[in-house]
């Protein structure tokens, strides 16, 4: 915008006092709109693309740890190359963070998040998907790109050539192909493909996708894809195991290297994870990078919690092998560079205000207009290196006292003043007063909950509703719950194990104190996030089955996936609701408490890992301890502000005597 189309100096004075373009000093996740410095840390982002394009053309597995302290641009630089991958289809690049699951559910969750990206989310109408594209592309090159019409058993006999092929150059090291997920992607094709054509519903594909994901299916939609039965007419199909699931994640992989794209894994904030998360997540990454012929794994975290990790054994030597195969760290920057990291977001916020001549004339004499040389000399002058976190942090501050100049004088004094403005004062007021600090934390974690909210509204294909990941954010929060004094009468909580061979009765279990005093009441917990109705019947039968484990059980389902119910689902609900509101709850998650429950755990998770920084007025920028976000969350309430969560948290009363029937 300019002056001709309406753009003013009182515009501009307006827009500077009323925002500020470095209140964000971190990301939450790849975006096509962060402002990037593409000469920041730029050999290391040249190092991971090189590495991508290696993968793919020697037909290899790698791991790449990127590693640094926190704020030195980890986030900002995997964001750089989640664009590169998407330039041009250049690969296949799959972002990952705040996984939440149990140990023993995490290959399952993480194939689970890979395919719904692949997918974007959907259950049907695949046409678009980069699933679709990449059997698609691996046709192409089959047909060696003749246009023509086929057959479909010309194209399944093409389609058998290329897994014959991919077969044929396999690499000491790598899974065998496994012909049952070769011939579901097949059939997933082949019913997107006709049913864009109108000739079919795409059911096919739809059951496809659920299997793909490690989700069930009862005989009949396993019969469609052409896969065994289940060995007794009442159990369903699914992956059995962490091999079957990477079975799918080498398939990917290959059908990628079949197109020339590298297929990439990238999880950031790793050091969110505890202990037992991370040791599963690397002993199962560890089997897929030796597997895969055309996988780059990016492991990003805090260096100092990473290496903690490995001098415990929390990782082990052979999987940190494979993770770090190759190692870049990302070191502090050169007050140049961090100048220009401050003069690309002043260009981007000026932008809409190049007409005024006024504007153009400061510019002109300071590329740092409105901050200025004078407040670069002042806050950066005497520093050898910064984090770029710290940059932005000192640019926010001069930023809100050219705010406090303007609120003095009208846009033209402002403007004739500037740069001999009296700027060198305290940036805030302030004291140590604990609710004007308590006040200043609740702001902060109301923007990072903004930040986070506004993300998966824009991808709502990114919110998992994987029962296990579930269960994994609501144990979390369960746990902040207990150790904070018992004040929700909470006095324990545990990941129930799932049984070696068979599906969990319950996710989770609680404890918590009685109203009127006496023995604690018991709870247990289970997730259900099935769309097979078969699935969905065993379950509740088990709950039947198990009764009296628990005082109490709570089911938790999700509305965008709802509660599919057959005969035997409808009759065991009705069993278990039987028992009384004091035994049995039903309740339903919404797609905004899911969301809520992800910004509640991620915001704990950079606290915990000493990656979300405050400024206060009397101790300046410094971490926010886990415990000061976990009193902040009580003092909002925003642990009962779903319904599981406050039906969970609210005083127990004694159940009476259970019944078993």
């Amino acid at each position: 915008m300019s002056e001709q189309n309406g753009a003013t100096l009182d515009d501009l004075a307006r827009c500077v006092a009323a925002r500020n373009p470095f209140l964000d000093n971190r990301i939450n996740g790849p975006s096509a709109d962060d402002v990037d410095v593409e000469s920041i840390h730029r050999k290391a982002f040249e190092r991971l693309t090189r590495l991508a394009l290696e993968t793919c053309e020697h037909r290899r597995g790698v791991g790449a740890m990127l590693w640094g302290e926190a704020g030195i641009g980890k986030s900002h630089l995997l964001s750089r190359l989640a664009r590169w991958a998407a330039k041009d289809h250049r690969a296949y690049l799959i972002y990952l963070h705040n996984l939440q699951a149990a140990p023993e559910h995490l290959p399952r969750s993480l194939l689970q998040f890979v395919i719904a990206r692949l997918t974007h989310g959907r259950s049907q109408h695949f046409g678009s998907t980069p699933l679709f594209h990449l059997v698609h592309a691996a046709l192409l090159e089959a047909m060696d790109h003749r246009l023509g019409q086929y057959s479909w058993p010309q194209l399944e006999r093409a389609f058998a050539g290329v897994v014959e092929r991919l077969a044929c150059r396999e690499l000491p090291g790598e899974t065998p192909l496994d012909g049952t997920v070769w011939n579901v992607l097949y059939q997933f094709y082949r019913s997107t493909y006709r049913a864009l054509q109108k000739k079919e519903d795409g059911l096919t594909a739809s059951l496809a996708v659920r299997w793909l994901a490690g989700e069930t299916l009862d005989a009949e939609e396993a019969k469609t894809l052409g896969l065994p039965p289940p060995l007794r007419g009442e159990e369903t199909v699914a992956l059995r195991d962490n091999q079957q699931i990477k079975h799918v994640l080498v398939a990917l992989t290959r059908l990628a290297a079949a197109r020339n794209r590298p297929f990439l894994l990238v999880f950031d904030q790793v050091d969110n994870l505890d202990r037992e998360q991370v040791g599963a997540l690397a002993r199962f990454l560890e089997a897929l990078i030796d597997s895969s012929p055309n996988l780059l794994v990016v492991t990003a975290g805090i260096r100092a919690t990473l290496m903690q990790w490995r001098e415990a054994k929390v990782i082990q030597d052979s999987a940190w092998d494979r993770l770090a195969q190759e190692e870049i760290t990302l070191l502090r920057l050169q007050i140049p560079e961090a100048v220009e990291i401050v003069a690309a977001r002043l260009r981007q916020f000026l932008c809409p205000y190049s007409g005024i001549a006024e504007v153009e004339r400061r510019r002109s004499e300071d590329a740092l207009f409105p901050l200025g040389e004078g407040w670069r000399e002042r806050t950066l002058g005497g520093r050898a290196e910064i984090r770029p976190r710290d940059a932005i942090n000192e640019a926010r501050r001069g930023w809100r006292r050219q705010q406090a100049a303007l609120a003095q004088l009208d846009p033209v004094e402002w403007l004739r003043s500037w740069p001999h403005l009296d700027s060198s004062g305290p940036e805030m007021e302030g004291n140590s007063d604990p609710d004007a600090m308590h006040r200043l934390l609740d702001e902060k974690i109301a923007e990072k909950w903004t930040e986070i909210i506004a993300r998966y509204q824009a991808e709502p294909h990114a919110l998992s509703h994987n029962a296990d990941h579930l269960a994994g954010l609501v144990y979390s929060a369960l746990m902040q719950c207990r150790d904070a004094d018992h004040r929700y009468g909470v006095w324990e909580v545990a990941r129930v194990p799932a049984p070696k061979a068979g599906k969990p009765t319950y996710h989770l279990s609680l404890r918590v104190r009685e109203t009127a005093g006496g023995d604690d009441v018991r709870i247990g917990i289970l997730f259900l996030a099935e769309r097979n109705a078969i699935s969905v019947a065993g379950y509740l039968k088990r709950l039947l089955e198990h009764w009296g484990d628990y005082h109490r059980v709570v089911v938790a389902t999700v509305h965008a996936v709802g509660l599919p119910l057959g005969k035997a689902g409808v009759e065991s609900l009705q069993a278990l609701r039987e028992r009384g509101e004091d035994h049995f709850r039903l309740i339903e998650l919404s797609s905004m408490e899911i969301v809520e429950l992800e910004a509640m755990q991620q915001v704990a998770g950079l606290a915990q890992s000493g990656d979300f920084e405050i400024e206060y007025p009397e101790d300046g920028l410094r971490p926010v301890t886990l415990h000061e976000v976990i009193e902040a969350y009580h003092r909002q309430g925003r642990y009962r502000s779903s319904g599981l969560m406050k039906d969970l948290l609210a005083p127990a009363p004694r159940p009476k005597a259970l019944h078993s029937s």
